[in-house]
């Protein structure tokens, strides 16, 4: 009965582990997804300038 305890012990240990790396796993790629996430937005205002100055550009031709 002991024996079987302390299998059924490490069994859940190792489950445990093993949801904990995964969890691990997870912050990091949430993290890696915020920081392209950040990058995207950052690219979008430089875009969202651009448009801007090309709008200025263009308007200030006349036909």
């Amino acid at each position: 009965m002991n024996q079987s305890m302390a299998t059924a012990t490490e069994e859940q240990t190792a489950v445990v582990d093993s949801i904990n790396m995964d969890i691990s796993e997870i912050n990091t790629l949430n993290l890696q997804g915020m920081e392209i996430f950040q990058s995207t937005l950052w690219a979008c205002s430089d875009l969202e300038q651009q448009v801007a100055r090309l709008k200025q550009l263009v308007g200030s031709f006349r036909i």
